[in-house]
């Protein structure tokens, strides 16, 4: 029991390389708590209070971020262990900035955040895991800010997605009309229309009104590489 215990911590990126001898400490000092969601459960929603730090076990979960006029929906699909939002769990504004659900049975483990301070953070290998992660986010976003629009307007459309995006591949959605989207990529819904009909046609994304799927986002990456 606690070697299957360990070993599900130690899959989470905070916790990895936590020696068996921290591990043994951490139990008994931090209350742990597992929940199981099934699919479309809601795990947290935008702007709520970001009182616990989340981790993601096992499973699949949908993250969703709606633009601020509601004019859109990015929702990309995560299936790797992984921790919801850490930079959100201390700062300015201690909310969370996106939506996040089961997309399939996911386990979660869940720690107060007095703990994460109070006693975590006393943990040499956990302390820099989670500098690790937080710099890392805003290293990456600060990258992609910086990047001069694309002129092509197939690389303006993958800039667009990946401003949005946790990471550079996987399961990508975006719920939007063509109209609008065409005033983000600053042209036309002509050119949008063709654009996104010859990605299609690529076998590169999957088209319907006003809902636009990239099944796998290296791939558009890939070939904007290679051109």
């Amino acid at each position: 029991m606690e070697s299957n215990f360990f070993q599900r911590l130690v899959n989470i990126p905070l916790f990895q390389g936590i020696s068996r001898d921290d591990f043994l400490s951490i139990a008994t000092k931090i209350h742990f708590d597992f929940r199981t969601y099934q699919p479309g459960e809601v795990i947290v929603r935008t702007d709520e209070n970001c009182n616990n730090l989340i981790c993601i076990i096992s499973g699949v979960i949908n993250k969703e971020m709606r633009a601020d006029d509601g004019s859109y929906l990015f929702r990309e699909t995560i299936d790797k262990p992984t921790v919801i939002q850490p930079d959100r769990l201390f700062g300015l504004r201690p909310r969370y900035s996106a939506t996040f659900l089961a997309a399939r049975g996911t386990s979660i483990l869940t720690i107060p955040k007095h703990e994460v301070r109070d006693i975590l953070f006393g943990y040499v290998t956990f302390h820099i895991n989670y500098l690790n992660l937080v710099c890392s986010a805003k290293q990456t976003w600060e990258s992609r800010l910086w990047k001069r629009l694309p002129a092509p307007l197939e690389e303006r459309f993958l800039h667009f997605v990946l401003a949005r995006a946790t990471r550079p591949a996987g399961h990508k959605e975006l719920e939007i009309g063509m109209v609008e989207l065409a005033n983000e990529l600053v042209t036309t819904r002509l050119n949008v229309s063709k654009m996104l009909n010859k990605l299609k046609q690529d076998d590169l994304i999957y088209l319907s009104r006003g809902h636009i799927v990239i099944p796998e986002l290296q791939k558009l990456v890939i070939r904007q590489q290679n051109k």
